[in-house]
């Protein structure tokens, strides 16, 4: 028998696996589907995982039972892959009329109850295919059962082989098919495996009536009919809430690793898809486990020891979750970063994933058909059985992924999480222990597995209280400095050189704030920077002040993207906003913008400020009011789910809210991005909005874009600047009039034409962006050009500020003002820092600081001779000037490294090192005098020695910190 049914039945076993791979590749399509309607919220994402979750066990439920009935299970199964392949087919314009009900609807609905039409809408969008979907293993399962020793046995196979299907299927679509093909194609691609399948399960189904091996038992089976003996209720039901406790703590669980792993590898859409890789994997290997089992063990009894094992493996890697940022730091800044090595990067991601999930999932993989078969008492009910086991495990997975990610997330935080759920996997052994027929007397003989259990937690989980904190705090995502010496190391540089202000985990993002020592604060947004009071002081300021400024008239209305540090919203009402909608997707974001008062002006809490806790696609498009500027500041977009607020979906809705003379504002950054990636927001942005420029640089780019051509009016830009408020906020970057203004800008509207060139552009069903920034931020590229119009040949003829100069031409102060504004935030070798260095020192020749700040940009460009030339005519009228000192020594000091040779050896430095000693001496507090004397003395060790009478090495009177 076994050889004349064993091709077939292999042959229907991979039908399970490819149809287990096509189920995950519609439910990532479906998820970004819908996520384009509902929003990236963690609230849509729960809605969107409770509605395909209970549509699969609303599908084992009901055609479970019909899998009882029917001649053929396996022509139902056929039927079933075909209805789904069909509807996947149908799926865009399914969805299309039902967004249509859901926005005339959600519109007249108010905010805090939307959930419910975005139910509404997620589960008419669901419930045919994934009821569908969860038809087909309760019909397999019953085709091949022919006593309870194969139910237990085929359960435990074809619930492996779907899942190591499912694990392929998730992995293609989320590094290859959607990438390769958009949403669309891969999910008719999957459509036409699937009915395929259909066609090819039907064809086997006349050919083999009525159902392989449900005519006899197989060969052995009656050395087996021990196992047929059925539990009894009491075990039934502890099977039944096992397999819901199991549910809802295997959700609890993969809510909290993804965001560990989160905070661990980046939030990418590539290590989303291989963290749910992982844990697919260890299910399918869990229940393969099972299925080659020997012996007859009780298997109630076996899933209370899975639910110990699982508590225990969790435990004892609790000590190894806290270390994964500085082990994944460590083994990536050993890799070549380039294209080549871009596979070899994606296996240490899923190494990392493995690591954490194979294990913890490997016992839920089993201990599910293991409880199942002790709910399928009959054969001839197995169908209907089986049913109801999945509607037990799928009310518990509902719960714990709408409990887990809506409700204890935001309440307790991950280390909350990781306890509830070793606690719900301890009552479910513990019950199950109750029931096992047959058990011993004694209680303490009966229990001591959960006493090993408990054990573990209070062993493992007391001492790590806080780890979360440490977690998000050492994380790093860029790895161009060495890594720690160890894990010690680095939670020690941590705690020295950071205070935690703030931490919450929440149903979108986990959110640290922290303050240097130097008092400079940040907000990390699931461990990475996303704000601060340092370098990214300019750009949030800016990106506020832009469109007010360049407005043809006074915005009264203004929506604001992304609440980062609310720096951002405080620069905006320095003008005379009437009302600000700030649209936030982390609630945790908005309590720790409030830690930033100081410096955004109290943005978030004016009376004018409106927050609202949504996706900005799905806030747009219910929005009431049109805006005179939209401002959108999202995180990066190698971010899963940020790309698609750079999409052209995204900006034609924002086109929508503008008014008729509206402007759009869209930041974007050059660093660890690539031209290509720059080039395509910026033609995916004129896609809809046909004149932009380009303003900041060289790291951060804010777009100005409109639908009419913008002209720039000097006197009301003045007008404006003249605001008391927005001059003091502008002054902070040292922008204090309209020139200082104008020299922020990149690109004329020409200019940025032409730089965008032609080619593809990013859409919601094609997303590039969110495909190739991850590869791009793997690679690390800070020097992406974007053919800056003021390093043009032309001297940047197009921009407005050329006109300008030639009606206003600058004063010393304003060239001042510009040098300190870029100093600040350019590179030192920045040839624009140079040109403002040398405007200000033509201008202004009599100024010690102008020669001294032409001398550094001279100097970092190499050019030795100019910046001596520069210096020398003022050395006696500067001798008693520290920066002037400063700025000397380390001239003198490039020229003889520029000069030296073993044959030519350098003499008469020994006046230069007595007066960089002297000025030493008289500011000690000088850190950077002391700097640049060192920098002299380690190009000439001898002058030094000579200078002070002592061996070269000594240390220098008066120079803190020096050798």
């Amino acid at each position: 028998m076994h050889g004349a049914t064993g091709f077939p039945k292999n042959l229907v076993s991979s039908f399970l696996f490819l149809s287990g791979a096509t189920a995950l590749v519609y439910e990532l399509v479906w998820s970004k589907y819908l996520a384009n309607v509902l929003g990236n919220s963690g609230q849509a994402h729960a809605v969107v995982l409770a509605t395909f979750m209970g549509g699969l066990a609303l599908g084992a439920y009901v055609f479970g039972r019909t899998a009882d009935r029917v001649k053929s299970p396996l022509a139902m199964y056929g039927l079933l892959e075909l209805g789904v392949g069909l509807y996947a087919l149908l799926f865009p314009s399914v969805l299309e009329v039902l967004s249509a009900a859901y926005l005339a609807v959600a519109v007249k609905v108010p905010d805090g109850v939307r959930v419910v039409p975005k139910l509404g809408l997620a589960a008419l969008s669901l419930v045919v295919p994934t009821m569908l979907m969860g038809g087909t293993l309760p019909a397999l399962v019953r085709h091949f059962s022919a006593t309870l020793a194969h139910v237990r046995r085929e359960l435990a196979r074809l619930y492996a082989i779907n899942s190591l299907g499912a694990a392929l299927g998730v992995f293609l679509a989320g590094v290859s098919l959607v990438p390769a093909l958009g949403l669309s194609l891969s999910a008719k691609l999957a459509a036409s495996l699937n009915i395929l399948l259909a066609l090819g399960a039907i064809a086997l189904a006349r050919k083999h009536p009525p159902a392989l091996g449900s005519q006899a038992p197989a060969e052995g089976a009656a050395a087996e009919s021990g196992d047929e003996l059925s539990y009894p209720h009491a075990a039934v039901r502890a099977a039944l809430l096992g397999v819901a406790l199991s549910g809802f703590t295997s959700m609890l669980y993969q809510v909290t690793w993804i965001r560990l792993l989160s905070l661990v590898l980046g939030a990418s859409t590539y290590a989303f898809t291989l963290i749910l890789t992982a844990f697919i994997l260890g299910i399918g290997l869990g229940s393969f486990w099972l299925m080659t089992r020997k012996g007859r063990g009780d298997l109630l009894r076996l899933f209370a020891w899975l639910q110990v094992a699982l508590v225990a493996s969790v435990c004892v890697a609790l000590p190894l979750y806290v270390r994964l940022p500085y082990l994944f730091r460590k083994a990536q800044f050993l890799m070549n970063r380039s294209l080549d090595s871009w596979s070899y990067y994606q296996l240490l991601t899923f190494a990392f994933c493995c690591l954490v999930l194979i294990i913890p999932t490997f016992f839920m993989g089993a201990a599910f058909p293991a409880a199942a078969r002790v709910a399928t008492a009959k054969v001839a009910e197995v169908g209907r059985q089986l049913g109801g086991v999945y509607l037990w495990n799928t009310l518990g997975t509902i719960t714990g992924a709408a409990l887990g990610g809506l409700v204890l997330m935001p309440w307790w935080g991950m280390e909350g999480n990781f306890i509830a759920g070793l606690v719900g996997n301890l009552i479910a052994a513990g019950v199950a222990f109750a029931a096992v027929p047959g058990r011993p007397a004694q209680p303490v003989k009966a229990f001591w597995p959960l006493g090993l259990g408990a054990a573990c937690g209070v062993l493992f989980l007391l001492p790590m209280s806080g780890w979360a904190v440490t977690l998000s705090g050492i994380a790093s995502f860029r790895v161009l400095e060495t890594p720690p010496a160890s894990y010690a190391a680095a939670v020690n540089t941590f705690e020295q050189n950071s205070q935690s202000l703030f931490y919450q985990d929440d149903t979108f993002a986990t959110v640290l704030v922290g303050e240097l020592k130097n008092g400079h604060r940040y907000l990390k947004l699931n461990g990475k920077v996303d704000a601060s009071t340092g370098l990214d002081m300019e750009t949030q300021i800016i990106a506020g002040h832009l469109g007010m400024l360049l407005h043809p008239r006074p915005p009264e209305n203004v929506l604001l993207v992304g609440a980062g540090s609310g720096v951002t919203a405080g620069s905006v009402l320095a003008h005379p906003v009437k009302h600000l909608d700030m649209v936030e997707i982390s609630p945790a974001v908005v309590e720790a913008a409030r830690l930033f008062k100081a410096v955004n002006r109290n943005g978030v809490d004016d009376p004018r400020t409106h927050v609202h806790i949504d996706d900005a696609k799905t806030f747009m498009a219910l929005a009431p009011r049109k805006y005179e500027l939209i401002i959108s500041e999202p995180s990066n977009p190698w971010v899963a789910g940020v790309s698609g607020l750079f999409s052209q979906d995204f900006f034609r809705i924002a086109d929508q809210h503008l008014t008729e003379d509206g402007i759009f504002v869209q930041w974007i950054h050059t660093y660890e991005s690539s031209e290509e990636i720059i080039k395509l927001v910026m033609r995916t942005l004129r896609d809809t909005f046909p004149y932009a420029t380009t303003w900041l640089g060289p790291t951060d780019l804010i777009l100005v874009a409109s639908r009419k051509p913008l002209e720039f009016d000097a006197q009301k830009v003045a007008e404006r600047l003249a605001i008391p408020e927005v001059r003091e906020d502008l002054g902070r970057t040292d922008i204090h009039d309209v020139f200082g203004l104008l020299a922020k800008q990149v690109h004329s509207d020409e200019g940025q034409r032409e730089f965008a060139g032609i080619g593809p552009i990013n859409t919601d069903d094609r997303n590039l962006l969110e495909y190739a920034a991850p590869v791009a931020f793997f690679l690390q590229n800070q020097e992406t050009r974007v053919h800056d119009e003021r390093r043009g040949p032309d001297g940047g003829s197009r921009l407005w500020i050329h006109r300008y100069l030639q009606e206003h031409p600058p004063t010393a102060k304003q060239a001042a003002d510009l040098y300190r504004n870029l100093d600040h935030n350019h590179a030192i070798n920045d040839p624009l820092i140079r040109g403002a260095a040398a405007l200000w020192h033509s201008l202004d020749p009599d100024s010690l600081e102008a020669r001294v700040a032409l001398a550094h940009t001279t100097l970092a460009q190499k050019d030795v001779t100019l910046a001596e030339s520069v210096l020398a005519p003022a050395l006696e009228r500067g001798k008693d000037d520290p920066r002037f000192i400063s700025a000397w020594l380390r001239v003198v000091a490039a020229k003889a490294w520029a000069s030296r040779t073993a044959w030519t050896p350098v003499t008469g430095l020994s006046e230069a090192v007595d007066l960089g000693q002297r000025m030493v001496s008289a500011h000690p507090e000088d850190a950077e005098l002391a700097k640049s004397l060192k920098t002299l003395c380690d190009a000439i060790p001898q002058a030094c020695s000579t200078a002070r009478g002592s061996a070269p090495g000594a240390p220098l009177s008066g120079a803190p910190g020096s050798p």
